[in-house]
């Protein structure tokens, strides 16, 4: 009967550790959503592609630092606006979470977002 129950334990054992490892749910893109994706800094960001999209997403949709509201004065869906931003230091202050946390009420951005625009403010704010 000993025996019996060792085997029975053991058996068991084997079975719950299948299970629980089976049952495991990784899901990066969903677990950290845009944290593990390349980031690709080789080629320098362009406001277009890079700056522009963020802007729209991340401080203009939400109808903060557009050209009708302009809170705090900071217009953020122009290229002349952004360009004010990122030359006078607040842009990149705030988006590092240095100068306050912007977006405001949202996740800080990804740390590939802000060194894509670290790297156009870098490379003179051109508009392209």
């Amino acid at each position: 009967i000993m025996k019996k129950k060792i085997w029975f334990f053991a058996i068991a054992s084997v079975v719950s550790i299948v299970l629980f490892q089976s049952c495991y749910y990784d899901k990066a893109d969903l677990l950290y959503p845009g944290g593990n994706a390349a980031c690709d800094t080789s080629v320098v960001a362009k406001y277009t592609s890079d700056v522009m999209p963020v802007m729209n997403n991340s401080c203009n949709a939400s109808g903060c630092h557009n050209t009708a509201s302009a809170s705090s004065g900071v217009i953020l869906d122009t290229y002349a606006g952004v360009k004010v931003q990122a030359l006078n230091g607040r842009l990149i202050g705030s988006i590092e979470h240095i100068n306050g946390t912007m977006p405001k009420g949202g996740a800080k951005l990804t740390t590939c977002t802000i060194t894509k625009i670290q790297q156009w403010v870098n490379s003179g704010t051109p508009n392209n």
